[in-house]
């Protein structure tokens, strides 16, 4: 069994691209799998043919040049191989790194999933910083379109994400949130007739935490409060709907954090990519996105065959997706020896898990 051939076949029904550029999809892939990097020079060492390493390198840049990927259509593979059915939670974040002088920014909406995130939509942003309200509005926008009758749990988000615009936009859409404020931010006092930063509502030791009860108006819209002590700072969340578990939800923001890890060091390496262009940088992050989904899926099948070790600590020695990616590693480096296994993981790649009708 090939393992390009085999992963290209299944690709097919949902790509409407020719057979070369399905099975350098899939070249890709296994490649990235192998090196745990997105360097194109040390990606081609892999590819599965006698061609010269110049002839390959080349057709790489061709594919990045000319392949078009419909990030809807990638969104909705995504979901449909790896999205659980019930309502989904959702955290934005944002990652970036320099590349030179060149700075990579980019804008995820992801799928809380298990401890980890699973990437879903992204902006590539064309500037330094923050995400304005406009490029989160875009992004959400864009979700609606492919996802119009999934439903939400929630949306997350960090300090970053603030703006008395981002706060109408997702109310006046019904969108449930949890959004985290800075400990500056002005709410009205319980008197109502003076603004105090939010801070000074709540008094908490550590370990403590606090909801209110009734809701107070954050950036021109009202919102319940609720906060917790778990060190020295002061965390302080807002929400439209069921402040009492406000904060146990907003504590699951940290998954998109691990998700950027498994994408970077513990992973894939995307930093290490020499590309300028954000059209293809999109690209890539398209081709980690199912890279990852498949590593992360073949974590859950080991910790089913083999239960991961749990440590002194509570956590597993590995997380299921590097327990996924070593596994695949082990495989497509040895695939003679493993033809059987190699049929099973690609199995569960492309077994589905969500319905539409969720």
């Amino acid at each position: 069994m090939n393992s390009v051939s085999s992963l290209a076949q299944q690709f097919k029904p949902f790509l409407d691209w020719n057979k070369p550029r399905i099975e350098l999809l899939a070249m890709l892939i296994v490649a990235i799998l192998k090196k745990r990097t997105v360097n194109w020079t040390q990606l081609i060492t892999t590819f599965p043919t006698t061609v010269k390493g110049d002839s390959c390198y080349r057709r790489v840049q061709r594919f990045f040049c000319e392949v078009s990927f419909d990030q809807n259509t990638i969104a909705l593979l995504i979901a449909h191989l790896f999205a659980p059915n019930e309502p989904w939670t959702l955290s934005m974040d944002r990652t970036n790194w320099m590349f030179g002088v060149f700075k990579i920014n980019i804008l995820y909406l992801a799928i809380n999933y298990k401890g980890m995130s699973i990437p879903l939509l992204w902006t590539l942003l064309d500037k330094k910083g923050n995400s304005n309200t406009t490029e989160r509005i875009e992004l959400m926008d864009r979700f609606l379109k492919i996802f119009p009758t999934q439903r939400v749990k929630r949306l997350l988000a960090d300090r970053e994400f603030k703006g008395k615009e981002w706060l109408k936009y997702l109310i006046t859409n019904n969108w449930a949130f949890c959004l985290r404020v800075a400990n500056n931010t002005k709410v009205p006092n319980k008197h109502k007739n003076q603004e105090v930063p939010v801070c000074r509502i709540f008094s908490l030791a550590v370990g403590e935490q606090m909801v209110l009860q009734k809701p107070r108006k954050v950036w021109g819209q009202m919102v319940y409060l609720a906060a917790a002590r778990a060190g020295e700072e002061l965390m302080v969340v807002i929400c439209n709907a069921e402040p009492s578990t406000a904060i146990a939800d907003y504590l699951q923001r940290w998954q998109i954090e691990t998700m950027f890890q498994a994408l970077k060091g513990r992973g894939f390496n995307m930093e290490a990519t020499c590309l300028k262009s954000r059209e293809k940088m999109s690209k890539l992050l398209a081709i980690l996105a199912l890279t990852f989904c498949w590593s992360y899926k073949t974590g859950e099948y080991i910790n089913e065959e083999r239960p991961i070790k749990v440590k002194a600590h509570g956590r597993k020695a590995q997380t299921l997706f590097r327990a996924g990616l070593d596994h695949l590693q082990r495989i497509l480096d040895n695939v003679d020896l493993w033809l059987e296994e190699l049929s099973i993981v690609i199995e569960i790649f492309f077994e589905p898990r969500w319905g539409k009708a969720s």
